[in-house]
């Protein structure tokens, strides 16, 4: 059984020194609160946490008033607590007083309930207590002055993932005395006012959190299929089996289908194990399709040959493993995922990039990527004297409905409008031929993935957003932005783009994006830039847009004007200021800086290395260096010296003006 944490930690007085302050002052008896009397001012701590109710509670346990004036929350090690109206962090506000004993309440997630005690407003970010979850509260200086942590690692780390299930879920935990420091689950709700003294069953360690760490733990989350199964399956420390078998009629389906239409969409229905350290989840009636855009390829043969036993001519290409295709039940997924995107490592001899993108992504707390890991893959076909083995894949989480419902507690809801955004995909005309409904022609630029059945509101609700975008200008333009955009992600988000030089992206070629709207209300929404297709980064590049070496291109040059959505809200001091100020962070140790960058790569490069010999041929030895098309051949990975990426790239930040 993995330990669940609920820890509190930060400026802490020993019990010792609170009997001491009880003979100095006559008051706050030594029973264990955590009081400070410096200068004889008071001191707040978090007190209380219901993920139910979705409110956080502050107490002040000395008999000193405290100023909380600029207090705000840090969540998950990414972001502080969202000011409700989108316009930036929810602050308390300036010449606000918590009495001597006094309690105060933050309603999360629009919850603006008012209960007793002082009500400081009301924040649009959630918390949850299925998840890991460590929130830190800061002083108006940035001092963090206390935190409180669940999570699923018994001595969690800074860089953790914050967003991984945990074994015991709660919906109120606090203190057992007001101030204390032993925390409980609760089986009451008291906001505003003392806690309960009423404790639930779940009981959890307390234990620090190490705020100095810049790698997370290397176990993967839980270890366990409870909760979305995120943290299970893609594990970046571990290197599961798959095993796909397809029925002989089923696979020629598939090569015909192929032949017909090369983008075909047809399932071929197989049976599949995921065998995870010898945990085998077995799936019959699952299904198996091609995937990719230039990149697709046919598995076996040439054109018309059907499959030949003994004899095979296979080839890499990317699949999608569909668990739930044909049979609708729980047992056909793996917690919450249903499908896997199985991709080759085309073009990447380094067996990396796209899956160190990814993992960058996370640890800059940027929750809309998906998530990332390899897998090792074998495909038998009926009457074969045994099983294909494919060779080491990268498994990508697939982007569609269940992906915005495992983002519940981030995305202000869950039932709004998704699309994928193809080659073109500007976001600056609004051609009706542009627009297409889930299934229709490639040749299009936006293809809706959700609601389907509503495909011409969804429409005009993306027309109304880039008529604005191309339209609104100067003060009218800014207000609009950050009322529909969460600007800083976005920033943060092209901040990790453009620091992995990938240049096959929207703001260069319009391309390679997903784009999902909150709501399906024409007017009223949160728009969100979900990042997308990442092999060829780090080196591997060609001529494109306004750059032609993505290593050493102006990191505040990236893309064209064409595209407009970065290049009007970089226009905006403030907004350029989050994303120079993103890419000056990315350099540090925990993100792009070389030895650090290095020692991930070897790592999974040792991890899979001995496996990448294949039956296909194709792609069987590791080495280190980009695609052989790409326009700069010198740059390297896990060699250092001039020509690593990651050296150059961070000269280029470091040389913006």
């Amino acid at each position: 059984m993995n330990v669940t944490t609920l820890a509190m930690n930060g400026a802490k007085t020993a019990l010792a020194a609170a009997a001491l302050l009880c003979a100095a002052c006559g008051d706050d008896t030594a029973t264990g609160v955590i009081v400070d009397p410096a200068d004889n001012l008071g001191r707040v701590v978090l007190n209380e946490i219901n993920t139910d109710a979705k409110y956080i509670e502050l107490y002040n346990p000395t008999q000193y008033d405290a100023d909380i004036s600029g207090y705000r929350i840090y969540k998950n090690n990414e972001s502080y607590l969202a000011a409700a109206d989108g316009s930036g962090d929810f602050t308390v506000a300036a010449g606000t007083t918590l009495p001597a004993h006094g309690y105060a309440v933050i309603g999360c997630k629009g919850n603006g309930t008012l209960y007793e005690g002082l009500h400081l407003g009301v924040s649009k970010t959630g918390i949850s207590g299925s998840k890991s979850l460590l929130l830190e509260l800061h002083d108006a200086g940035g001092k963090r002055v206390d935190t409180f942590v669940n999570s699923s690692f018994a001595s969690p780390r800074a860089a953790d993932e914050w967003d991984s299930a945990v074994e015991h879920a709660f919906d109120v935990a606090g203190r057992l005395g007001d101030g204390t420091e032993g925390w409980k689950v609760l089986s009451e709700a008291t906001p505003g006012r003392s806690n309960s003294t009423a404790t639930a069953a779940a009981e959890f360690a307390n234990t620090a959190v190490d705020f100095d760490a810049t790698e997370p733990n290397v176990s993967g989350g839980t270890g366990t299929v409870e909760g979305n199964g995120l943290d299970y399956v893609y594990d970046l420390a571990a290197l599961p089996e798959i095993h796909v078998r397809v029925p002989l009629d089923e696979w020629n389906g598939l090569l015909a289908a192929y032949d017909a239409d090369m983008y075909t969409d047809r399932y071929a229905e197989c049976d599949a194990t995921f065998d995870k350290a010898g945990e085998k989840r077995e799936f019959a009636r699952a299904g198996l399709r091609l995937k990719g855009n230039t990149s697709r390829r046919r598995p076996e043969g040439g054109s018309g040959e059907m499959h030949t036993a003994g004899a095979t001519d296979w080839h890499h290409c990317h699949f999608l493993l569909n668990l739930r295709k044909f049979v609708k039940d729980d047992a056909h997924q793996i917690g919450s995922v249903r499908k896997l995107h199985l991709k080759w490592f085309k073009d990447d001899p380094c067996y990396a990039r796209e899956v160190y993108c990814f993992d960058l992504f996370r640890r800059f707390g940027i929750w809309t990527a998906l998530r990332s890991s390899y897998c090792r893959l074998w495909i038998e076909v009926e009457g074969d004297a045994e099983e294909t083995y494919y060779g080491v894949y990268q498994m990508l989480e697939a982007i569609d409905d269940k992906f915005v419902e495992r983002r519940a507690d981030r995305f202000p809801a869950t039932d709004g409008n998704l699309w994928k955004c193809r080659y073109g995909a500007s976001l600056a005309s609004t051609d009706d031929w542009e627009f297409v409904n889930d299934g229709g022609s490639r040749n299009c630029h936006y293809e809706l993935k959700t609601n389907t059945e509503s495909f011409d509101a969804a429409k005009e609700q993306l027309k109304d957003f880039i008529l604005k975008l191309t339209g609104k200008q100067g003060d009218s333009f800014r207000t609009w932005i950050a009322q529909v955009c969460d600007v800083e992600l976005l920033l943060r988000t092209y901040a990790v783009n453009v620091a992995v030089g990938m240049w096959d992206d929207y703001w260069n070629n319009s391309n390679n994006l997903y784009i999902y709207f909150s709501t399906t209300d024409k007017y009223d929404y949160r728009f969100y830039m979900l990042p997308y297709d990442y092999d060829n980064t780090l080196g591997t590049s060609s001529q494109c847009g306004a750059q032609s070496d993505a290593g050493r291109q102006n990191p505040l040059e990236w893309g064209v004007a064409s595209n407009p959505l970065i290049n009007k809200i970089l226009q905006y001091d403030d907004f350029r200021a989050i994303y120079v100020s993103a890419l000056r962070e990315l350099t540090g140790d925990g993100y792009i800086a070389a030895t650090p960058s290095i020692a991930r790569i070897k790592a999974w490069q040792a991890m899979v290395g001995p496996y990448t010999a294949n039956d296909t041929g194709e792609e069987c030895s590791l080495y280190d260096a980009p695609a052989s098309w790409g326009n700069h051949p010198e740059y390297r990975l896990t060699e250092s010296g001039a020509n690593n990426f990651f050296t150059v790239k961070i000269g280029s930040i470091n040389d913006m003006r």
